[in-house]
């Protein structure tokens, strides 16, 4: 391959890589940008670029280098698969569907086009059609990793595969592909204002004074809540993209892009630990409110919104966000030293025009 200044297309591929996985997305696509200059007819660098622009919310970029790509190389699976994540990006479903089903036609042993193609359908909310398409994920990978859950949760058909918790894989994967639009997404289409409700049930003066953990902290909407109460201020997230955007409002101590056992694992002495709209991707909650436990201090806070089962003690729902029962979470509380100090029905957003039922609870330990 050519070269440029001493680095190959390749080399800078993997920099370009490494600068995405931190959230460093201008500089990754003028590393891309490089690598496609030195090799113009690589395919493969515009897949990248493509689907880094649409990362970058510049769609019309996107769909524009990869329809050129697709030019060059019509039989290329992931030219058609890239385009189509453009397309579905751009609010373009007939295309986006078309060239999904294209790379699939191309692809005959992957699963990913079938994956991709079968998310966007959840998305769009044809659930027959992801269902068909996840079936025929499984029949070619049985140990796939999110295929069978992602049926369960469609199908309801709970028998076939643990649904206890999701796949942690797929729950980052799904904040990263929203990280760019997921806060304005909340707040302004689903009318979310679960964190602020959260800390205004706490009651506790805003004086910088405590030690704060905040699970699941996304871009940062309950950070900037809490910044005002906390001495340290901690995050953590699965999505490194949502690390990388709650880092640019620069209102946490320390930020980590990891499970929330791990979070607090290390954690001792806690005052506060919020979660807001957490559990909703965590599933059984035994282990976590085991960790909570150790580690908030005595009188130390868990705040924290659940949506509402009003039967079984978690449920996985079509969304393929759970459900808990407010007895659930009574009886985890009591086993696990934690008093019910405040349990509160609320919307917890809008979703498809219909209000999301939920409780906001504040536990004390």
């Amino acid at each position: 391959m050519k070269r440029s200044s001493g680095v190959s297309p390749d080399e800078l591929i993997a920099l370009a890589q490494q600068q995405a996985e931190r959230g460093e997305l201008a500089a990754a696509e003028t590393t891309y940008r490089k690598a496609l200059a030195a090799a113009p007819h690589h395919v493969g660098i515009s897949c990248l670029l493509g689907l880094l622009l649409v990362d970058r919310e510049d769609v019309d970029g996107a769909i524009d280098l990869l329809e050129r790509a697709r030019e060059l190389a019509p039989e290329f699976p992931p030219v058609q698969l890239a385009l189509g994540t453009a397309y579905a990006a751009g609010g373009h479903d007939d295309l986006a569907v078309a060239a999904m089903e294209s790379a699939i036609k191309l692809d005959t042993s992957s699963t990913v086009p079938l994956e991709r193609l079968a998310k966007h359908h959840i998305r769009s909310g044809r659930t027959r059609e992801a269902i068909g398409l996840l079936r025929r994920i499984v029949r070619r990978d049985p140990a796939h990793a999110q295929a069978p859950f992602l049926l369960a949760g469609l199908t309801g058909d709970h028998t076939a595969t643990r649904v206890d918790a999701p796949p942690p894989d797929l729950i980052a994967e799904l904040f990263d592909t929203y990280s760019t639009s997921f806060e304005q997404h909340l707040t302004e289409r689903l009318e979310y204002r679960v964190p602020k409700d959260l800390v205004a049930l706490v009651g506790a003066s805003p004086d910088a004074s405590r030690h704060v953990l905040d699970l699941g902290c996304g871009t940062g909407l309950a950070g900037v809540e809490l910044r005002p109460y906390a001495r340290t201020l901690v995050g953590s997230d699965l999505s490194p993209r949502m690390v990388a955007r709650a880092t640019q409002r620069g209102i946490y101590d320390e930020l980590h892009c990891e499970d929330l056992l791990a979070t607090l694992a290390r954690a001792h002495e806690v005052d506060l630990i919020v979660a807001a709209d957490v559990f909703i991707y965590v599933g059984a909650l035994e282990a976590t409110f085991t960790a909570c436990a150790i580690a908030l201090r005595p009188g130390g806070t868990l705040a924290f919104s659940v949506e509402r089962s009003e039967r079984e003690d978690f449920v996985l729902q079509p969304t393929l966000r759970y459900a808990h029962a407010d007895a659930y979470i009574r009886r985890l509380a009591a086993a696990h030293g934690l008093g019910v100090v405040c349990a509160e029905p609320s919307v917890l957003r809008v979703d498809n025009g219909r209000p999301v039922q939920g409780d906001l609870f504040v536990l004390a330990k």
